[in-house]
C-alpha cells in the first residue's frame, strides 16, 4: 500500500511539473499581483429614481465595486458627454479613469447627468442647473445608505468641467461628501472662448443624425459634426486622433436652460463654508479656463492660490496644472498622470479603505434606457415658455460671437482678480443665504 501511495505522488509531482513547464512555454504564469490571480471588480449599471424640478426621474450609471471597497468616487461628466468620459470604450489602460480607480481600490458610481446618456431628458425647463445638483445629491445619498447593494461610509465627489461646477456647488450646498476633486474648471472662466468656442460651435440636437429621433426640445443643443476637436490640444503628442473620433461618435447633449442657470455659481459661492480636502486639476492649455478673467495656468501654486479664497478657512485646497494637456484631461494622452495625480490625493486625505488593489476590471451587462416620464400638460405650458425665451436667445449670442476673435494663453491679465471674485462671491452668499432644498429640487 504504501508503494501505490509512493507511485501516486510521484505520479502527480511529474505532472505538476509537466504543466508548469507548459505554462511557461505558453507565457502564461500567473505572477504575484497579476490581475488573473486577483478578483474581479463587481460592476452593475443601475438605476437611481430622483425628483428634478419637482418631477420624477431617473439617474443612470454603472456602479463598479472593488472587493472590499467601502470608499466610492461619484463621477460627473460635463457638457455634452455622458459617462464614457471617465470610461471610454478605446485602449482603457489609458483613458479609463474607472478602470485606474477601481485598482487602487475604490469604488465608482460613474453617472449620466440628467439630461444625457441613459438618464431622462426633462423638457428643458426642469433642466436647470440646481434640479442637476439635487440630483447628484439624491445618488450620493442612495450610495451612503446602501440602496444600491453596497454601503459606501466615504464619498469623494469628482466632476469635469460644468459637472466640477455641479460637484463645487453640490458639495457647498449639501456638505454631503468628504472631498471633492474639480477637474477642467476653476472658481472663473476665459468666458470669451467658452462662448467662441463651444456654444457658437453647438446646434439643436434635432438637427444631428444622432438625436433626430430623440423628440428632444430645441433648447438641447450637441456639437457640430467634427468640432470637438475643440476640447484637445490636437498635437500628435498629446492627442489621440482615435479618442477624438470616439468621442464624435459617442457625443451626447447640453441644455440651454441649465446653462443659463449655473452662469452665477462663483456669483453666488457657497463653497465659501466648505471645509474639507479640494484638488482642482487643469490642463496647461485649457482654452476655456485659462487666461482672460480666469486663472493663471502657468504654475500649480498659481492655481491653488487663486482657488484658496473660494473655500471655508479649514479647507485644504491643492491643485495641480498638466502639461501639454487641454480641456479634455481624460481623454488626452497624459491621462495616466492625471489619473495617479488624482488617486494620490484621495489616498492621502481620504483613503480606500482596507479594500483589494489591483482587482481585474470588470464589465457590466448592458441595459435598456430606462423610458422617459410623461410631462404633465402644465409642465409642457411652462416648457414652451421657456424654450420660447432661451432659443432666440442662444441664436444671437451664436450670431454676435461668430465676429469676436477667440481670446487666451494661459496667463491672468487682471491681477487681484481671484480676491474680488471671492469677496463678491462670498459676500453675495452670506447676504443671501443658502438655497432651500424644497426650492433647489421643488418637491
Amino acid at each position: 500500500m504504501p508503494v501505490v501511495k509512493n507511485c501516486n505522488s510521484l505520479r502527480r509531482r511529474r505532472a505538476a511539473t509537466v504543466l508548469a513547464a507548459l505554462l511557461v512555454a505558453t507565457g502564461s504564469v500567473v505572477t504575484p499581483g497579476s490581475a488573473a490571480e486577483n478578483p474581479d471588480t463587481d460592476c452593475k449599471n443601475v438605476t437611481v429614481a430622483v425628483t428634478a424640478a419637482g418631477q420624477p426621474a431617473t439617474i443612470a450609471g454603472t456602479l463598479c465595486v472593488p472587493p472590499g471597497a467601502t470608499t466610492v468616487q461619484i463621477l460627473v461628466h460635463g457638457w455634452s458627454y455622458a459617462r464614457y468620459y471617465w470610461d471610454l470604450p478605446y485602449e482603457p489602460d489609458t483613458y479609463s479613469y474607472v478602470r485606474a480607480a477601481n485598482r487602487r481600490g475604490y469604488a465608482t458610481m460613474n453617472i449620466d447627468r440628467l439630461g444625457d446618456g441613459q438618464s431622462t431628458h426633462p423638457l428643458s425647463a426642469f433642466d436647470n442647473f440646481y434640479a442637476d445638483v439635487s440630483t447628484v445629491h439624491q445618488v450620493i445619498t442612495a450610495l451612503r445608505a446602501g440602496k444600491l447593494g453596497t454601503r459606501f461610509d466615504k464619498v469623494i465627489e469628482v466632476g469635469h468641467s460644468l459637472g466640477g461646477i455641479l460637484t463645487m456647488t453640490e458639495a457647498g450646498l449639501y456638505k454631503d461628501v468628504d472631498a471633492i476633486m474639480p477637474t477642467g474648471i476653476a472658481h472663473s472662466l476665459n468666458y470669451t472662448n467658452v462662448v467662441t468656442k463651444i456654444i457658437a460651435d453647438d446646434y439643436p440636437s434635432s438637427l444631428d443624425p444622432k438625436f433626430s429621433g430623440a423628440g428632444l426640445d430645441p433648447a438641447y443643443l450637441t456639437s457640430y459634426p467634427d468640432t470637438r476637436r475643440g476640447f484637445y490640444l490636437g498635437n500628435a503628442t498629446s492627442t489621440d486622433p482615435g479618442v477624438v473620433a470616439k468621442d464624435e461618435q459617442l457625443k451626447e447633449t447640453g441644455n440651454l436652460v441649465e446653462l443659463a442657470t449655473l452662469a452665477g455659481y462663483n456669483v453666488l459661492n457657497v463653497d465659501r463654508t466648505l471645509n474639507i480636502p479640494v484638488y482642482t486639476v487643469v490642463g496647461q492649455h485649457d482654452p476655456f479656463i485659462c487666461g482672460l478673467l480666469g486663472p493663471s495656468c502657468s504654475d500649480s501654486a498659481a492655481l491653488a492660490d487663486f482657488e484658496r479664497p473660494f473655500y471655508g478657512p479649514d479647507a485644504t485646497v491643492l491643485a495641480d496644472v498638466v502639461p501639454n494637456t487641454a480641456h479634455d484631461l481624460q481623454l488626452e494622452k497624459s491621462a495616466p498622470d492625471s489619473n495617479a495625480r488624482m488617486l494620490d490625493f484621495a489616498d492621502k486625505y481620504v483613503g480606500a479603505g482596507t479594500a483589494v488593489r489591483e482587482s481585474a476590471p470588470g464589465a457590466a451587462s448592458p441595459v435598456p434606457t430606462p423610458p422617459n416620464p410623461t410631462p404633465s400638460l402644465a409642465a409642457r405650458a411652462v416648457n414652451a415658455t421657456v424654450v420660447q425665451a432661451a432659443v432666440p436667445a442662444i441664436a444671437l449670442l451664436q450670431r454676435s460671437s461668430n465676429v469676436v476673435p477667440g481670446l487666451g494663453g494661459n496667463q491672468d491679465p487682471i491681477p487681484g482678480m481671484s480676491q474680488a471674485l471671492s469677496t463678491i462671491g462670498n459676500l453675495t452668499d452670506t447676504l443671501v443665504g443658502t438655497f432651500p432644498e424644497e426650492l433647489i429640487s421643488g418637491s
